[in-house]
C-alpha cells in the first residue's frame, strides 16, 4: 500500500493562531470571575481542546495509489477535513515561472515596487485536474522537491 503524503503547510497563519491563544486565555480569566473556581477549569480545558487542532492544522495532498484516490485538504490531530477524489492516472508534476509584484510604502508616502519570481509546482491528473502542490523564490530548491515529489510517486 502506497500512500504519499505531500504537506502544502499551515492552514491557519501564525496571527490568528496567536489570537485564537489569547482570546482563550481571556475566557478562562472571565470565567474564574464569573463561575466557581470548579466549572471555570472544566470549561477552560474543554475550550483549550480545540487550540491544538487549530494550531497545527495543515493543508496536504494525499495520494493513495492502491485505492486511486487523492485527497486535497485540511489534516489536523489524525483526522481529515475534505473528500478523497478518485484519479484514473497521474499526467505530471509540473513549475510554473510566475512573476509577482510587492508595493511597500514609506512615511512620506512614496511607494517602492518589488518585482520577483516564485516558482509554483502543480500536480496535473490525466483528466486535465490540476492540484497546486507549493511555491518557492529559488528555482533550484522548487526543483529539488518537485524531484523528491515525482521519485516517491514513481514519475519520470
Amino acid at each position: 500500500m502506497r500512500i504519499i503524503r505531500i504537506n502544502k503547510g499551515k492552514a491557519v497563519n501564525l496571527p490568528i493562531r496567536f489570537v485564537s491563544v489569547i482570546i482563550m486565555v481571556v475566557i478562562t480569566i472571565k470565567l474564574m470571575d464569573m463561575l466557581p473556581e470548579p466549572w471555570s477549569i472544566l470549561i477552560a480545558i474543554a475550550i483549550s481542546s480545540f487550540l491544538p487542532a487549530l494550531w497545527f492544522a495543515t493543508n496536504v495532498i494525499i495520494v493513495d495509489e492502491e485505492h486511486k484516490t487523492i485527497f486535497d485538504g485540511v489534516w489536523t490531530m489524525g483526522k481529515k477535513l475534505g473528500k478523497p477524489v478518485k484519479y484514473h492516472s497521474i499526467e505530471k508534476i509540473f513549475l510554473n515561472k510566475v512573476k509577482t509584484k510587492q508595493t511597500m510604502y514609506s512615511l512620506s508616502n512614496q511607494s517602492n515596487v518589488v518585482a520577483n519570481h516564485e516558482y509554483r509546482a502543480y500536480l496535473k491528473l490525466d483528466n486535465g485536474d490540476k492540484y497546486f502542490l507549493f511555491s518557492h523564490p529559488l528555482e533550484e530548491r522548487a526543483e529539488e522537491k518537485v524531484t523528491k515529489i515525482r521519485e516517491k510517486l514513481a514519475l519520470k
